[in-house]
């Protein structure tokens, strides 16, 4: 499956999360295994539509099935439900322990009743 990671620059599995979706530096792109391969893909910077590509569609066109955050805005929780794309909250500090929880099933999806705000804190 292919997985959009939002993290702290320099990105890679050694970067750290350090923000929640809207203000993150980096989106990462990894094709992710069941059995626990791991191929980093791509990286675009995160600038959150401020005059550059609506970071939504952009993972939508990749084909992502699954995006990890620390947290995110109620609206574009909604936008990526709209699009059929799961968000996912981690708590781990680093790409790589987030990406090892994935595959784990150690993850919990973001519901739309309980969501992440920008502070990255539940409501």
């Amino acid at each position: 499956m292919i997985v959009c990671v939002a993290c702290s620059d320099p990105g890679g599995p050694d970067a750290a999360f350090d923000a929640p979706f809207e203000l993150t530096a980096i989106l990462d792109y990894y094709d992710v295994h069941t059995d626990g391969y791991i191929k980093h893909l791509a990286q675009m910077r995160n600038c959150g539509g401020g005059g550059c590509i609506d970071p939504v569609e952009a993972i939508k066109r990749r084909g992502v099935e699954k995006v990890i955050v620390t947290g995110l805005s109620p609206g574009n929780l909604l936008r990526f439900r709209n699009h059929h794309i799961r968000v996912l909250r981690t708590e781990n500090p680093s790409v790589r322990l987030s990406l090892d929880a994935l595959v784990k099933g150690e993850l919990k999806e973001i519901a739309i009743d309980q969501f992440s705000i920008v502070s990255g804190q539940k409501t």
